[in-house]
């Protein structure tokens, strides 16, 4: 479920193509800002950062649970690359930018190359709409086109480019663009993850839903460091509505066994304490993901 991991890539061949299926002229830019933030803050902000990219599962143990889940790509998933022009305001740029790169890293594991080809090209939209100019630049696109068919490589080289965007926008006062950024890479990955576990009825994927309460508790800290920042505050309370639907799941060490006990998915063997989530629970969470998410990319 993986978020926070970046994404470049543009086969030249498929300029044409990708130019028309991501819309025509690039939206206005509203970009927006932030004061600099004081050293101990700033130092927050990346341990929840970095806290969050390691305990989000990565799009290869990801690909390994969907394939030994038996679950094929679903292409009705990802946001519609034709949504890419409704993104005129730089909040809604940012969050679907996270978006886009989740579905870049869903797309990327199933070797669809199409489709990564297609959602590479609305992430490099929006991250020039956001003025990040030199992050997916002709180098990158080439090293994409380049390893087009290996997947390891292409997921590696995904996940740096994101993490150059998060970069580029600290280093230039847009921090909260960044958050917004992780936001919405972290509720698409939840949204994928849900709609597949339910789908399959995974007992493997619903225990990293399950998981997700950690990482959820470290991104609403992570948008509490910018207590005053307006365009924060809906996505603050999003994750706030998620968290409460998350208190009662148990989370725990993974065990070597997964099972079902009167409805509730227990991982866990031996002296591990096992998490847990009811049918109820992961319903609820299931439901509210699908309902921020769908916001976000309206």
């Amino acid at each position: 479920m993986h978020i926070s991991r970046k994404s470049r890539w543009l086969p030249a061949l498929a300029i044409v193509t990708l130019a028309t299926a991501c819309g025509g002229e690039a939206p206005p830019k509203d970009p927006l800002t932030t004061d600099a933030a004081q050293d101990g803050v700033q130092e927050v902000r990346q341990q929840k950062s970095r806290k969050i990219f390691y305990t989000i599962p990565s799009p290869m143990e990801t690909a390994a649970l969907l394939k030994r889940a038996g679950a094929a790509y679903d292409a009705r998933i990802p946001n519609d690359v034709r949504n890419v022009d409704r993104y005129t305001t730089a909040s809604k740029q940012a969050l679907n930018l996270g978006v886009y790169g989740a579905d870049l890293s869903y797309a990327s594991v199933h070797n669809q190359t199409q489709e990564s080809m297609f959602y590479t090209s609305c992430s490099k939209r929006l991250a020039e709409n956001l003025g990040v100019t030199g992050v997916f630049n002709e180098s990158v696109l080439e090293r994409m086109e380049r390893n087009m068919n290996n997947r390891d490589s292409l997921l590696d080289i995904i996940s740096t480019t994101y993490w150059d965007v998060d970069a580029y926008m600290k280093e230039n006062g847009r921090e909260n663009i960044s958050a917004l950024m992780i936001t919405g890479g972290w509720i698409e990955g939840l949204y994928i993850a849900t709609q597949v576990a339910a789908e399959k009825g995974s007992l493997e994927l619903r225990q990293r839903v399950a998981e997700q309460k950690h990482s959820l508790n470290d991104l609403i800290g992570l948008l509490n460091t910018y207590p005053d920042d307006p365009t924060l505050a809906g996505p603050r309370a999003d994750l706030q509505a998620l968290a409460e639907l998350f208190l009662p799941v148990m989370t725990g060490s993974a065990g070597e066994s997964v099972t079902v006990e009167n409805g509730v998915t227990v991982v866990g063997a031996g002296q591990t304490t096992p998490a847990a989530i009811t049918d109820e629970q992961f319903t609820a969470i299931r439901d509210k993901v699908a309902e921020i998410r769908n916001n976000y990319i309206k």
